[in-house]
């Protein structure tokens, strides 16, 4: 019968806790860990084994360095504790798994002094804890690995994102704006020969405003903090319909929201009429927003020539709708075929 050991093994776990929220990396923690069940154990020596997954052989992590009974005997113990994932001993020699669920990531092998064993529920723990606190440590950098990762993709893809639209708004300032006060300037030079032009000339001047004001309204409305998202939706669905020709129906229901919810609801509205209005050759446009199951829903389809999602690149517009709701914990889907039109969907949470 094993005597109990209680007090040196609760101090060894409390000191494999405090090593491990160091951050130390997973092989660091393992030898920490032998080196602290050396000292709590009066071990003479010890040794650690790494199983790799999907490999049958045992691989030293740490050898013994001393002359003793430890060498002849330790890889068949760690291949015998591994196996069972149970501590294995051989007189003063003993083997302790280290294994969560099916999967056994290593073996300490310990030579022990004279005086009584611990008992077996002893080993268990320690094992037990030494890799839940090196998995926790190694997911947890694998982890924040992954968020950072993901971060620089979505700052870049952003930034991107906010390229393309300052290059869209130039061009159109150069291209409308520019061609419009153009006309303006030529109109008011001939109206100081043929004073009777002023009419057109004060004509291009206002097409050029409406122009200037159109493109502010589209970086931000003005709208959309003075009365909310509904009445901004309402007001830009008008104009789109009239300036684009497409036949819009809507059914607006929005709840209160907050104003980076209303901010990335316009926008990916926007951002997929617009994609409507210059590749989809549509006759006819929806816009849906509902709330329910505290959750708002929204929904924009079209009955135009449709595209392949599989074979079509991802516009940066697209990535730019989709950063925008997951950046919120929402998620967007589109669906499209070849003739069927388009359908946009994406769900927030409230």
């Amino acid at each position: 019968m094993l005597a109990p050991a209680n007090e040196p093994w609760c101090t060894a776990l409390s000191e494999l806790a405090q090593t491990a929220a160091q951050g130390t990396h997973e092989d660091g923690l393992l030898r920490a860990g032998l080196e602290v069940l050396r000292r709590h154990l009066e071990a003479r020596c010890g040794e650690i084994y790494r199983v790799r997954q999907g490999q049958a052989e045992l691989e030293h992590l740490q050898n013994c360095k001393l002359d003793c009974p430890l060498g002849q005997v330790s890889r068949g113990l760690a291949q015998t504790a591994a196996q069972t994932r149970q501590p294995a001993w051989q007189e003063r020699v003993v083997a302790l798994p280290l294994w969560s669920g099916a999967q056994v990531y290593g073996v300490y092998v310990l030579h022990l002094q004279d005086h009584p064993l611990p008992h077996e529920e002893a080993f268990l723990s320690l094992g037990a804890a030494v890799v839940a606190l090196g998995l926790s440590r190694s997911q947890e950098a694998a982890h924040l690995r992954g968020r950072e990762a993901q971060r620089n993709t979505l700052i870049h893809q952003l930034l991107f994102a906010q390229e393309e639209e300052r290059r869209r708004v130039g061009r159109e300032l150069h291209d409308e704006v520019g061609s419009q006060l153009t006309a303006a300037l030529l109109a008011l030079q001939i109206t100081e020969k043929r004073p009777e032009y002023l009419g057109e000339a004060r004509k291009a001047v206002v097409q050029a405003l409406e122009e200037v004001r159109r493109l502010s309204r589209e970086l931000r409305p003005a709208v959309l903090d003075d009365l909310g998202l509904a009445r901004a939706l309402e007001r830009y669905l008008h104009e789109y319909q009239e300036r684009t020709g497409l036949k819009v129906e809507s059914e607006i229901e929005c709840p209160q929201l907050r104003e980076s919810q209303q901010i990335a609801i316009f926008r990916v509205i926007q951002e997929a009429l617009t994609n409507t209005a210059r590749h989809a050759r549509a006759r006819r446009v929806y816009v849906g927003l509902s709330a329910w199951d505290k959750r708002v829903r929204g929904l924009i389809t079209d009955d135009g020539q449709g595209f392949d999602p599989a074979r079509t690149p991802t516009s940066v517009g697209l990535v730019g709708m989709r950063e925008r709701v997951e950046l919120l914990g929402g998620s967007l889907s589109v669906e499209s075929s070849p003739g069927q039109g388009t359908r946009i969907g994406f769900v927030l949470p409230l």
